[in-house]
């Protein structure tokens, strides 16, 4: 009986042995199997969503690159179309772009900084620094930072090379006009004059000032000025679509217009070095968040220090003929687009900034 007792208990102890290894290797089988559908899922999520986004860039017939940034980080990058159509030279990620007046951002955010430490006061006149332009002491720094300073100047290229900022701005001094009209009115003479009370309170050119403010502490590796390119990088020739694309600009800015925007369109960048832009106006590394949108007192709304701002959201687009750039997103830059174009959307810039946010708003 005790043997017989021995034998139902090891058989028992065998069989229990037995379900639980098989319980154990069904539960790993079914955990890797999990694991792989997961994965799988999310190749797919991620192929879809790519598609989608190539989606709507091909609609557009844009050509340059795409930046995209959820969570403050980048989410998606890519290049589209060519640099140069005739050689095949594709657009590259790293590739840079004139990116016209997305450089007033950089201008505004150097006159904050000399605001912050105390070297300049937003509502100084201009007779402090221009007495010779009219009406100089009824115009602020504000109103050059927002267009509301009743200076109007043509974005017309100069007959001649202007072949140092002295020169450049003396270029503005001699073609700008004013009124005492402080209704909004874009023009760059604005920020060319800003850049001028750069150097004037540094003691340094505007050129040095960008270098040592922003490009070093920013470790910024593809931003270059219009007459420091380097000779081995490629710059993307500028095209329009206009029922096909790749159709040569009709007016190419030269360079001679190139030296004559002074702190307001005469810089080469790439998308990535410009985002790091845009996060150092809000991480510490140029401004603390809270800190920018103070001084930039973008509570008011509208055009500040080179960024629109509406609804929670902040805007800005340059345009040099086929060469366009655009921001568009949170102010926070929880959600953010950046495009650098040389074909640009034929729907609009805005328009395609717009619907990249819109889909990343719903990820």
């Amino acid at each position: 009986m005790n043997r017989l007792r021995k034998r139902v208990l090891l058989i028992s102890v065998f069989c229990l042995l037995v379900v639980l290894a098989g319980g154990c290797f069904f539960y790993k089988e079914y955990h890797l199997m999990e694991t792989k559908q997961s994965k799988q899922t999310e190749t797919d999520t991620t192929s879809s969503r790519q598609e989608t986004i190539d989606q709507i860039i091909n609609d557009s017939h844009f050509k340059g690159t795409v930046l995209l940034i959820d969570q403050q980080t980048k989410f998606y990058e890519k290049s589209y179309g060519y640099a140069d159509v005739n050689n095949k030279y594709p657009n590259k990620i790293e590739g840079i772009f004139p990116i016209a007046s997305l450089q007033k951002i950089i201008t505004g955010a150097i006159i904050l900084t000399l605001v912050k430490d105390g070297k300049l006061e937003l509502d100084a006149t201009l007779d402090k620094f221009y007495p010779q332009i009219d009406f100089s002491q009824t115009i602020t720094i504000q109103q050059l930072l927002d267009h509301r300073s009743g200076i109007s100047m043509a974005e017309e290229a100069p007959k001649q090379l202007l072949i140092n900022e002295e020169s450049q701005l003396e270029n503005a001094l001699d073609t700008l006009t004013v009124t005492h009209n402080k209704e909004f009115d874009y023009t760059n003479g604005n920020y060319t004059l800003l850049a001028g009370i750069i150097a004037q309170i540094t003691g340094q050119s505007y050129e040095m000032v960008v270098k040592k403010w922003v490009i070093d502490p920013l470790s910024l590796t593809q931003t270059y000025f219009w007459d420091q390119l380097p000779t081995d990088e490629i710059t993307p020739q500028p095209y329009f679509y206009t029922g096909q694309d790749y159709q040569d600009d009709p007016y190419p800015a030269s360079k001679k217009l190139f030296s004559s925007l002074l702190g307001a369109g005469n810089l080469y960048m790439s998308a990535e070095d410009f985002w790091l832009v845009i996060q150092g106006l809000a991480d510490g590394r140029l401004f603390q968040q809270r800190e920018y949108e103070q001084l930039a007192d973008i509570d008011q709304e509208g055009y500040r220090a080179g960024l629109i701002y509406f609804d929670d959201l902040k805007y800005s687009q340059g345009s040099l003929g086929g060469y366009e750039t655009a921001v568009y997103g949170d102010q926070d830059n929880q959600k953010l687009v950046i495009l650098f174009a040389n074909q640009p959307a034929f729907d609009g810039m805005r328009k395609l900034s717009e619907k990249l946010y819109e889909y990343l708003s719903q990820i």
